[in-house]
């Protein structure tokens, strides 16, 4: 019986790229949190996903540019203050909360954020990619929520600046004086507290079945 002819090997699938890009991002998170931005190189990052240097210069220029390329790729995965049906803003706030610093406990993440606290001064350019990670993954999203609840544009950013600082105030000075990080419950009770001062004293506005418009007052 005649063999069939075996057919030429394709191009890589985009699926197969955005694997594989996925694999060099992950190790070079895992370089940068491990070693540290200074001591981090191209090939060891190249090394541990399995690629040429050659193969990872062609796509980032620099370091700089694969750390910035870290950051984008945990971005992506950052939560996001989605309102589902029925939900309060105080619903929505404390939920988000709890999230975030979940989300900034994980073991790479909260590597990074200490790598870049403590090399921040020697690489100001780490400051720069971290801060507007920051203003695009967490100010931005949370100020187009709150324009959602009639807060002003003009005022949307700072606000949503507020809340975050507020939100990971607790998670911030346990990082910065080494003491043990928040366990699940003492989360949920710093993101209740949190929530239920910025809505009270934003005077945020949610759904209400009366006419849609529900004010939070001081007094409420």
């Amino acid at each position: 019986m005649a063999k069939a002819p075996m057919g030429r090997k394709g191009r890589p699938t985009a699926g197969d790229s955005r694997e594989k890009l996925a694999l060099v991002l992950d190790a070079a998170r895992e370089e940068f949190a491990s070693r540290g931005y200074r001591a981090a190189t191209m090939r060891a990052v190249a090394d541990r996903a399995h690629v040429s240097t050659r193969t990872l210069y062609n796509r980032y220029a620099d370091k700089l540019s694969l750390f910035t390329a870290c950051l984008d790729q945990s971005g992506d995965y950052f939560p996001r203050p989605d309102a589902k049906s029925g939900d309060t803003p105080m619903g929505v706030l404390r939920r988000y909360a709890a999230a975030l610093v979940h989300s900034l406990s994980s073991g790479t993440s909260l590597r990074l954020s200490m790598m870049v606290y403590r090399e921040g001064s020697e690489f100001p350019e780490l400051l720069t990619a971290a801060e507007d990670h920051r203003r695009r993954y967490l100010i931005r999203p949370l100020a187009s929520y709150l324009q959602t609840l009639h807060v002003e544009p003009h005022q949307s950013e700072a606000k949503a600046r507020l809340f975050i600082a507020m939100a990971l105030s607790e998670w911030q000075q346990r990082v910065t004086f080494l003491h043990p990080l928040q366990q699940e419950g003492e989360i949920a009770d710093h993101a209740e507290i949190v929530a239920e001062i910025f809505v009270r004293g934003c005077r945020l506005a949610g759904p209400s079945a009366a006419d849609g418009i529900q004010l939070l007052d001081m007094a409420g």
